[in-house]
């Protein structure tokens, strides 16, 4: 069995001051916990900057799966109560998906890309 204990180094080393080592295994789990603590706390419309800028990674990296589940999360999140709006960004997003398909990447960055940055504009959101 494994312990992941954290040891501390102090003057048998050689070290004036002690430093603290942790284990890798224990400091992604904390990495995870934080990202996670990040994005629960993001407002609804920072989650779709976040989405769009997934999806944009997704075809940047010809990573299908990635673009197209990004984007399947923009669809979920679509409000119909507002039809025309909805609407139009669903064809827009099914768009995107024919081109995810058929592996035309650059086009469908360029519409994720567009959509983002009327996004950023419509809130006035800060790009970072």
């Amino acid at each position: 069995m494994q312990h992941a204990v954290a040891q501390k180094i102090g003057s048998e080393s050689g070290m004036k001051e002690g430093r603290l080592l942790v284990p890798q295994k224990q400091l992604n789990v904390a990495a995870q916990r934080y990202q996670r603590e990040q994005y629960m706390n993001l407002t609804p419309v920072e989650v779709i900057k976040k989405l769009y800028d997934v999806a944009i990674l997704g075809c940047k990296k010809r990573d299908k799966a990635l673009a197209n589940n990004a984007v399947t999360e923009l669809i979920v999140g679509l409000n119909f109560e507002y039809q025309e709006i909805a609407l139009g960004l669903y064809r827009l997003y099914q768009y995107v998906k024919h081109c995810l398909r058929h592996e035309n990447y650059s086009e469908a960055e360029y519409v994720l890309q567009e959509l983002r940055t009327t996004w950023m504009q419509a809130f006035h959101l800060e790009d970072k």
